[in-house]
């Protein structure tokens, strides 16, 4: 019985400790990976000493002469505690970091009312409707603030009515438009002589269109909303000029050209959308365009990323607006303007 004889003897424990029983490389690696994903980039750092740990516990439970089982289970515990926390890191703490805080609004850069009515009158009344709107979100840490512009279109009984893009007032919409408004934001209107309103969403679009009403009061319903039977039709080449919050340089004007007119579809609806080369930035967004003798025209609404091109930014046209609010108010049976 030969074999029997030395099958017996390989698992004698006094065979074991003739031979190195080492710690196992795979698990010393793993650990120090999760010990370095603290600081560092956990979420690269823990996901590959998770998976260093594993392939070490199973080679540990296979080998006896291989030690550092409990580096790999460290390992693992760890490592999963990077990503959490990188996580969390990543998606609570950083964008309050990176978004403006908003609050020097009410401090400095509300614009001198002298300084707006000395402005021609067609520049004056772009300049009187804008409205500087901040918009605060409640998140697991915390709050984070977001700012863009609006245009002041109706006024009834110190109640306010103020057309923005959606996604001013509603952040995740650029992300996933089939997302519900978010409950927990918090919106204020700044006005052009100072003041401020708490404010809310009243309607948007809902075709997935990024336009929004934001109103201040209890009956937006019955403010009248212009009908602009005046507007002209643009063409190529014509005159225009923005009014916005551009980094939150409020109350900013920025004049150019018509540079294309353009129709895209959103489902159902068809649009007509004013391509500029007005000097358009993050901030401006849902503030107005305006022909050369101050009429609204537009809603602006994105831009080309400026690391990839300059002076191509686009704008809803509001007599798109006015059709489709009129037909929500219609089929919802609501009175009013």
């Amino acid at each position: 019985m030969p074999e029997i004889s030395q099958t017996i003897t390989s698992l004698d424990p006094a065979h074991f400790s003739s031979k190195a029983i080492r710690l196992h490389p795979l698990a010393l690696t793993a650990f120090i990976l999760s010990l370095v994903g603290i600081p560092v980039v956990g979420l690269v750092t823990g996901a590959v000493a998770m998976i260093l740990a594993g392939i070490a516990l199973g080679q540990l439970a296979e080998n006896p002469l291989l030690r550092g089982r409990g580096l790999a289970v460290a390992a693992l515990a760890i490592g999963l505690g990077d990503i959490v926390l990188w996580v969390v890191m990543l998606g609570f703490v950083v964008p309050r970091i990176n978004q403006p805080t908003g609050r020097a609004i009410e401090q400095s850069i509300v614009p001198s009312r002298a300084n707006v009515e000395m402005a021609p009158d067609h520049i004056r009344r772009a300049l009187e409707a804008n409205v500087f709107l901040m918009v605060d979100r409640q998140r697991f840490l915390g709050s984070e603030s977001f700012s863009g512009s609006g245009i002041l279109i109706g006024t009834s009984d110190g109640e306010h009515l103020i057309l923005t893009s959606r996604h001013v007032v509603d952040p995740s919409f650029s992300r996933d438009e089939s997302k519900p408004l978010d409950p927990s934001i918090s919106i204020t209107a700044f006005l052009h002589d100072g003041t401020s309103k708490r404010s809310y969403v009243w309607w948007v679009e809902p075709h997935g269109v990024d336009l929004a009403l934001v109103a201040t009061g209890s009956s937006p319903e019955d403010i009248a909303v212009p009908e602009n039977s005046v507007t002209p039709e643009m063409q190529v080449g014509q005159k225009v000029f923005a009014v916005g919050n551009p980094h939150e340089l409020s109350w900013s004007y920025n004049e150019g050209v018509i540079s294309g007119i353009r129709e895209t579809v959103k489902g159902p609806v068809r649009l007509k959308v004013l391509q500029t080369q007005t000097p358009i930035n993050q901030g401006n967004s849902g503030g107005g365009l305006y022909s050369a003798d101050g009429t609204l025209i537009g809603i602006v609404t994105w831009t080309k990323d400026k690391a990839q091109a300059e002076g191509i930014s686009f704008a809803i046209t509001y007599g798109d607006f006015l059709s489709l609010y009129k037909l929500w108010k219609r089929d919802h049976g609501r009175v009013g303007g």
